[in-house]
């Protein structure tokens, strides 16, 4: 073991003599730490030791692409929280191998100050500090004569019963204590010149296993970089990315997925053997199934942001199953039934402790031998039902829980999927913009209102009434502050008048007497079996492809068109005018709209209407691949009926006589649906073998019949 004088060691860190690897992490300490580590100092604490390594070996290194280092330079391994800090508070700027950005204006320690006269150190207070001349800046204590304890002592009010002669000295010894720390002597570690990297990094590993605070996420990341050098550099690229589009994630996120991705694994060590070649493959991959997977949480999940997550982790096994079997969903019964997953590993808490160890049993149930014959979405189905319960909410699991329960985000999850929309501009709840339109959590009953009425939030009891899940709702900003704190019964007549069915969407009881504020225990009761209710019914429609009788295809067509079942013989390909007509569309879904106002049904395209099998090739010619094919139908049937309707709908393709055709199955709906045309909306259901339109008065009235 060596050591230096501090002082030294920042002029090397300035003159770039004293470099920081690239696959180290960024500058983490908080103003505490930075604060503890003087008062260290100043009570000559032992402050630990540095690891460096003198090399020539051209590595990445942080904020230095083109460095041409003149012989050998020193890596600075370990002890880089420490030095920065120091070089910020001796030399009043921000370290070469960091920017401004790097440090920012959270993690900036230079408003540091110290009293001369107690020895105390804290971060600058103006009540506190600007008017007491021994309070000054660490930064200034530094430079020179900045400080001079004489005009200190001339500024300090007179007092007859003070010695400035001893106050002087005290103040001279005080400053010179603190200049001291840049003449301490700081112990190092080297490790050996002929080490190469990989041998360095080892030393890295182990000196921060024997308990120096690095996670062994960030270790796995150290070994990245040693292998593929842009390793943390493009993760932050596709972080900022991300976090653009609402989807806030670490590095040590991407660390996880990196390994799911290339080894299936959960454990950090795997990635320490990885090649170069593995790691940009596997990013290239990874890459891509993140993108397509922000797809589906907003076009499919109704998740717009991390904010809807409790926790990312959920989406590590979701990667490590696309990494397999993907990159995209082999079809829409896998997808729905990985929703089906996720939202109950979200509201169940599934990552809530041991996460290495349950991530590793979940990577584990994936990747499966092919002799299995259980899907590897059902082993993992299985594996959350055995070890965290039944899925299924009952109206007890809402009770006393907050808006920091997942069951908050599965409730507006579910509110999104129903339609509901913001009661008083009528906005959707997905991604509303600007700050007067930020989404909020609205207290049903008012806690002004409630305070009133004896519900002290100074009680716990009752403080967890108030603010439970049964009395919140997602509305923006703006009508949060339009509501204010009027009484239920006073504005829910008004949203429930003036956009009718909305508050149904959001679980709110349609019983008026309920709304007033001497049965607030008893609308608390009854929202919490709606939302209950609700969930269930969401979740259980995921895993149940479709409720009428599955049957083959084979079989379907020799029965022939019925109430449940209708051919078409083409999606755009007319064969009669031998050219592609988008007209052939509308009945396409006219059907579709009409099985899910009735009781679900299945459609066959590529068979025509005596049964005969024509098959699809047309269509997939003139959309490029069977994937575009599939693709623009569930866009189709998204736009022109509606996203909502997307999970009772299950589109796959089959082999007939040789053919390719398109089944499609659907369930009855929820709610009614309606198909866009222009700017109207039509209302069909089946009758008989073929599907109606029907009038206004008629639609209103099967509706009245059909649904609560």
């Amino acid at each position: 073991m060596a050591d230096d004088q501090i002082n030294r060691l920042l002029i090397k860190i300035e003159n770039r003599e004293l470099v920081l690897p690239e696959f180290q992490r960024e500058f983490t300490w908080n103003k505490k730490q930075a604060k503890e580590l003087i008062e260290s100092f100043l009570e000559d604490y032992p402050t630990g030791a540095l690891l460096l390594w003198k090399t020539k070996e051209k590595i990445a290194l942080k904020n230095m692409p083109d460095y041409n280092p003149d012989g050998r330079f020193e890596v600075l391994l370990d002890g880089q929280q420490r030095l920065t800090t120091l070089y910020l508070l001796i030399k009043d700027s921000i370290p070469p191998y960091y920017t401004k950005r790097d440090i920012g204006e959270g993690k900036d320690v230079r408003n540091l100050y110290y009293n001369l006269k107690t020895r105390e150190l804290e971060y600058y207070i103006k009540k506190k500090m600007e008017n007491n001349p021994l309070w000054v800046k660490v930064t200034d204590c530094f430079k020179g004569d900045k400080v001079d304890p004489f005009d200190i002592v001339a500024k300090i009010e007179k007092d007859e019963n003070k010695n400035t002669q001893d106050l002087t000295k005290s103040l001279f010894k005080s400053i010179n204590k603190l200049k001291t720390i840049a003449k301490e002597k700081y112990p190092i570690i080297y490790v050996k010149d002929s080490s190469t990297l990989r041998e360095a990094l080892i030393v890295f590993d182990r000196v921060n296993s024997a308990g120096t605070p690095l996670s062994q996420a960030d270790i796995a990341l150290a070994h990245m970089c040693s292998r593929w050098a842009e390793t943390r550099r493009v993760f932050k690229k596709k972080i900022k990315d991300l976090k653009n589009k609402g989807f806030d994630f670490d590095l040590t996120f991407f660390v996880r997925a990196m390994n799911a991705v290339i080894n299936h694994r959960a454990e950090y060590a795997q990635l320490h053997e990885n090649t170069e070649g593995e790691l940009i493959e596997g990013w290239e991959k990874l890459k891509n199934i993140l993108d397509y997977l922000i797809n589906v949480l907003k076009g499919r999940a109704f998740i717009y942001s991390t904010n809807d997550l409790n926790t990312n982790n959920v989406l590590i096994p979701i990667i490590g199953y696309l990494s397999l079997y993907g990159p995209e969903f082999e079809n829409d019964s896998i997808l729905k039934k990985m929703l089906y997953w996720m939202y109950a590993a979200l509201y169940k808490r599934r990552y809530s402790g041991s996460v290495d160890q349950k991530l590793e049993e979940d990577l584990k149930s994936i990747k499966q031998e092919e002799s299995k014959r259980t899907l590897p979405i059902d082993d993992l189905i299985a594996i959350l039902k055995e070890n965290e319960g039944n899925p299924k909410i009952t109206k007890n699991n809402l009770i006393s829980r907050g808006v920091g329960h997942p069951l908050y985000n599965m409730t507006n999850i579910v509110i999104r999927f129903r339609g509901g929309v913001d009661w008083s501009n009528n906005m959707s709840l997905e991604q509303p913009y600007g700050k007067k339109y930020k989404i909020e959590r609205h207290h049903i009953f008012p806690k002004s209102i409630l305070k009133k009425k004896g519900y002290d939030t100074n009680i716990l009891h009752y403080r967890s009434m108030v603010h439970e899940i049964a009395n919140r709702v997602p509305l923006t900003k703006s009508s949060n502050m339009e509501i204010f704190d009027q009484k239920p019964k006073d504005y829910l007549p008004k949203v429930k008048r003036e956009n009718p069915g909305n508050i149904k969407k959001f679980f709110i009881p349609e019983n008026e007497e309920l709304w007033k504020i001497e049965n607030y225990k008893e609308f608390l009761q009854k929202r919490r079996e709606l939302i209950a209710k609700g969930i269930n019914e969401y979740m259980e429609q995921l895993i149940d492809r479709y409720k009428i009788e599955e049957e083959k295809s084979t079989k379907i067509i020799k029965k022939g068109e019925t109430k449940h079942i209708e051919f078409k013989q083409s999606l755009r390909w007319n064969e009669r005018a031998n050219m592609y007509d988008d007209k052939l569309e509308k009945p396409i879904l006219k059907t579709i709209c009409a099985f899910l106002n009735t009781k679900g049904g299945t459609l066959l395209i590529g068979v025509k209407d005596d049964g005969d099998i024509y098959g699809i090739q047309k269509d997939t010619d003139r959309f490029g691949s069977q994937d575009n094919y599939q693709l623009h139908l569930s866009n189709l049937i998204s736009s022109r009926i509606g996203n909502n309707c997307m999970p009772y709908i299950d589109i796959r393709f089959e082999d007939i006589e040789g053919k390719k055709i398109c089944r499609i199955d659907v369930n009855n709906s929820p709610r009614p649906t309606y198909l866009k045309e222009n700017k109207a909306e039509q209302f069909y259901v089946r009758l008989g073998n073929y599907s109606k339109n029907l009038a206004l008065s008629e639609a209103n009235e099967y509706i009245e019949e059909h649904w609560d």
